[in-house]
């Protein structure tokens, strides 16, 4: 089992995981068939371009989905103290296009302690093109043990 984190090791400012996905059109549709969010301008190259794109491009939520805590090494390191997902936000700089490949870098925004063996943390996740583009920007925030003590 991977070595275990809790609210009390993340230290605010550190980066604790990062990741690279390939959108491809693969990702594009199966997204699309799991949400039913089929809209021509994530999968129509005519459609893309008349609204002034390059190509198609990515959903919101496939952006916020590869962003996901679940999805990123870390998951696997908070297993013992993770209780709960409270929320996400997202802002969107630039688009992703179909056939980018993006990086994912976490870093711990904050910890609130709210008990003596719960806290908040919240993670603030950049989306970067390979050249390092700002394509968005997420927040997410969980509830965790605060130590094994605390278990």
């Amino acid at each position: 089992m991977a070595l275990q984190f809790y609210g009390h090791d993340l230290v605010p400012g550190t980066v604790v995981a990062e990741r690279s996905v390939l959108l491809d059109a693969a990702a594009f549709k199966a997204f699309a068939q799991l949400t039913g969010d089929a809209h021509p301008i994530h999968y129509d190259a005519a459609h893309a371009a008349s609204k002034g794109l390059r190509a198609p491009i990515a959903h919101g939520l496939l952006i916020i989905a590869v962003t996901a805590l679940g999805a990123m090494p870390l998951s696997q390191q908070l297993g013992d103290s993770m209780l709960a997902m409270l929320g996400a936000q997202a802002r969107f700089v630039s688009p992703v296009y179909v056939g980018d490949t993006v990086a994912v870098r976490m870093r711990v925004a904050s910890i609130t302690v709210k008990s003596s063996n719960r806290c908040i943390a919240a993670f603030d996740v950049d989306v970067l093109s390979a050249t390092g583009e700002l394509h968005a920007q997420v927040q997410q925030q969980y509830m965790l043990k605060t130590s094994r003590e605390a278990a």
